[in-house]
């Protein structure tokens, strides 16, 4: 049986899947991506200081990873800076880093309370968490307070939100003062004693035992029919006590055997670059299956064999590629998403691999917080529904962390130089790496006399949902849906969790429709897209 679901819901951007079920089984599976997406050929001959400023128009969440990673490859080839940013001026780097850290704390919430909690949601399945109810629950209600203050944040430092302007390039707009810190910090606190339960200078983790015992019990008891809905204490932490409540709800419902990539591979580019010593706080790796290998981004291509694109735009490495030349209707090509590989491989991306890379590189407390996913999936490495979903809200308590630390190291640099002139008409070849909240993105650029000649932005979810490639290999979505049980093919409710559990992101396409449902081949050029 063949089941064809377009779109999924509840994504960033529009996603469609291809099934196939057999005995209760997915046996094959297509990722599709059916818009397409042509920021590289809008950017060829433009002034290469218009990159950051167009690319994070690629996503309006992750508006300022987009803008990050573009500079950091636009610096890269100026020669200012390595590939992670290592080498601007100290303050550029602490703020740069809050930008991406207050993103962080922003992001996942939104994925727990708007994308997947109302698969779990006490609304659809009678599961008690009423809080993740769509729109009317106390839990939705309470994080859009948060995300408005976290944004307002972000808008203190980027002049506004979405599309902040002070990242620019050679560094910052803007100098770090007392009077920004002050409010960032209130800010902070305000937020963390919603989210965690603790003030500034707590572990996030603080409360996270008394949270998962408290949880656990109040299962049994809407089980054993004594209560109806989950409900959090007063101060342990609501948005933690609805996400661990969440994490069990679907660990009951066997997510840690659903979704899973037997033999998966993972990469993680790393970043957050320490100020002073450039160490990266998250280390980059490649996750082979049984070790961590060294992470070299000349090894990462792009795969076309079955998508929408002519075959000859390939040269083996991403930096030398030309921009994709769009073939709509290519005999066998199914999707406009890409096949990134690494050393030929297909690679899962996202909080899971950022964790394991932290686990087998740097720290096994820090990268497996709790050791939730050894508990609750059998290993901290294992590639699962479940495991992505625990890996997602053990990063939002690290990052929590790593933002209080460093909002108190920003009184070092409060008054300090936060840039350097940045070259005219250089003419150079630049790589920005970095990791958005849905995995690893990297930009590739080349200049000549200052103008734009070559660009390639592979982002998180062309790894996630790639196609296969020329090898026959799946990509991580595809692979993971295979094999995953399919229990009611009227109602195929373990595929769309699956899906959910990557937190996919196909917004930085373009879709043209109608609405009667006819379709038409357009020649597309800078000014229509």
């Amino acid at each position: 049986m063949e089941i064809t679901i377009d779109p999924v819901t509840r994504l960033e951007g529009h996603h469609g899947v291809k099934i196939n079920v057999e005995d209760g089984v997915v046996t094959d599976a297509k990722a599709l991506a059916l818009m397409f997406r042509g920021f590289e050929r809008i950017l060829i001959g433009r002034d290469i200081r218009d990159a950051p400023i167009i690319t994070q128009r690629i996503c309006g969440v992750c508006h300022n990873d987009h803008r990050l990673a573009s500079l950091f490859a636009i610096e890269n080839a100026s020669g200012m800076a390595d590939e992670w940013n290592v080498g601007m001026p100290p303050a550029a780097t602490a703020f740069r880093n809050l930008v991406t850290t207050l993103q962080y704390v922003y992001d996942h919430p939104v994925w727990v309370y708007v994308l997947v909690g109302p698969d779990f949601s006490d609304s659809p399945h009678k599961t008690g968490l009423t809080r993740l109810n769509p729109i009317v629950g106390k839990g939705v209600k309470e994080a859009v307070w948060a995300q408005k203050e976290l944004h307002k944040a972000m808008a203190i430092i980027g002049g506004k939100v979405p599309h902040m302007m002070t990242p620019a390039p050679g560094g910052m707009t803007l100098e770090i003062d007392e009077k920004i810190i002050t409010q960032l910090v209130g800010i902070v606190a305000d937020v963390k004693k919603w989210a965690v339960g603790v003030g500034i200078g707590q572990p996030a983790a603080t409360n996270a035992e008394y949270v998962l015992d408290e949880v656990l019990k109040q299962m049994e008891e809407i089980k054993a029919g004594k209560r109806d809905a989950f409900e959090p204490k007063e101060g342990m932490g609501n948005a933690l006590f609805d996400m661990v409540a969440m994490i069990a709800v679907a660990h009951d419902m066997g997510l840690n055997e659903q979704g899973v990539w037997e033999d998966s591979k993972m990469l993680a580019y790393g970043f957050l670059p320490d100020p002073e010593s450039g160490e990266l706080y998250f280390p980059s790796g490649f996750f082979n299956g049984s070790e961590l290998e060294n992470m070299d981004y000349r090894k990462i291509s792009e795969d076309v064999t079955y998508s929408w694109y002519k075959d000859e735009t390939q040269t083996g490495y991403v930096g030398t590629d030309l921009p994709p030349e769009p073939y709509y209707g290519k005999s066998g090509a199914y999707t406009w998403g890409k096949a990134p590989r690494y050393d030929g491989w297909p690679a899962e991306v996202g909080p899971l691999p950022r964790l394991v890379a932290l686990y087998l590189k740097k720290s096994k407390e820090l990268g497996d917080p709790l050791g939730l996913r050894k508990t609750f999936c059998g290993s901290a490495t294992a590639s699962t529904a479940l495991s992505r979903m625990i890996a997602r809200i053990q990063e939002e308590l690290i990052m929590i962390d790593y933002l209080e630390s460093l909002l108190l190291q920003l009184k070092e640099y409060a008054g300090k130089k936060t840039a350097i002139e940045y070259p005219k008409d250089i003419t150079g070849e630049g790589v920005g790496l970095r990791e958005a909240p849905r995995g690893a993105l990297g930009h590739w650029v080349v200049a000549e006399k200052g103008k734009i000649k070559r660009y390639q932005a592979v982002v998180p979810t062309t790894w996630n949902v790639s196609p296969k490639d020329s090898k026959g290999q799946h990509g991580p979505l595809e692979s993971a849906l295979i094999g995953t049980p399919v229990s009611d093919p009227s109602n195929p409710w373990e595929v769309v969790r699956t899906i959910h559990s990557f937190d996919l992101c196909l917004a930085c396409t373009v879709h043209i429709f109608t609405k009667e449902g006819r379709k038409y081949n357009l020649t597309l050029d800078a000014c229509s897209i």
